[in-house]
């Protein structure tokens, strides 16, 4: 298990060097920019997300594989406002969805309740060698070992309450740097009761950390991984409504379910409840540790 160094270092400085792939783990990177001109970077948002240009804190942080062959790769920039607005990037669009559905609470706007204005996104991977680079099939499990540093970094600079990991690759770095104790194998049998869920007394430091553990929005994940869990899995619909209990307002989530309602033929909708019933988890969280 990777080892890093405490440090007090900015979370622009992390960025920055990451950026220019100064970390010492970058010299061994297959992704690195200085090895290939065909790689992406991306960095969060600071208009919709927290102003890490200027505030070293989030509340809450999701973390994803990388930037290529997305729509960061085009715009540089990790947001689910921003990226959503991009006809084919699914993926933005299905969790701006999700978010709405379960953090805002607000089927119209993200923004509602101030929740996204101090989260952070980020990359497991943070340049990403696209699919004309012919390096990703390959190095992609070097590449992902050689950033976790840089991730450890942006954790330790940024304090937050809740760190959301979204597929392998993320939650494969979480338990390399030691936030959590299983690695993706392992955890994910939990998910059939919601989102994998982890609370951290104490990491380099930090205390009281939860560590939400979920699937990727990909349209392919979406459409054929969790619409065949779904098939699979009867008490779906039923976890949803004892969760739905908890709510103050039921509107989002109602909106929601009107919106992907063809649980019969639609393997897209079938996938995004199953999602649904994970975000319901992550979203209470969410809006009970704001402290920004």
């Amino acid at each position: 298990m990777l080892v890093v160094k405490d440090s007090v270092m900015k979370i622009a400085s992390v960025l920055h060097k990451a950026e220019l792939a100064d970390f010492p783990a970058c010299k061994e990177c297959p992704w690195s920019p200085k090895k290939s001109e065909d790689v992406a970077f991306g960095v969060s948002c600071p208009e919709h997300g927290v102003n890490w240009k200027e505030i070293n804190q989030a509340n809450s942080m999701t973390i994803v594989q990388d930037p290529a062959d997305t729509t960061p790769q085009e715009t540089g920039m990790l947001c689910a406002i921003h990226n959503a607005k991009n006809p084919t990037d699914k993926t933005a669009q299905q969790d701006f969805e999700l978010w709405k559905a379960t953090v805002s609470l607000d089927s119209f706007s993200a923004e509602t309740g101030g929740y996204m204005k101090s989260h952070y996104w980020t990359n497991a991977i943070m340049h990403g060698a696209t699919s004309s680079s012919g390096l990703r099939k390959s190095t992609l499990s070097m590449a992902r070992q050689c950033c976790t540093e840089v991730l450890a970094f942006q954790i330790m600079a940024l304090q937050p309450k809740v760190v959301i990991a979204k597929g392998k690759v993320a939650v494969g770095s979480l338990y390399d740097i030691g936030l959590i104790k299983h690695p993706w194998d392992v955890l994910r049998h939990e998910f059939r009761k919601g989102a994998y869920k982890e609370t951290v007394a104490n990491w380099r430091g930090l205390k009281n950390i939860t560590v939400f553990c979920t699937y990727h929005t990909s349209a392919r994940v979406v459409n054929q991984t969790l619409s065949k869990q779904y098939n699979e899995q009867e008490e779906i619909e039923e976890l949803i409504e004892i969760k739905l209990k908890a709510l103050p307002n039921k509107d989002s989530i109602d909106y929601f379910l009107k919106k992907y309602n063809d649980i019969k033929n639609n393997s897209r909708d079938k996938g995004m409840r199953y999602l649904l019933n994970h975000w319901l988890d992550i979203g209470a969280v969410l809006r009970a540790c704001s402290w920004l």
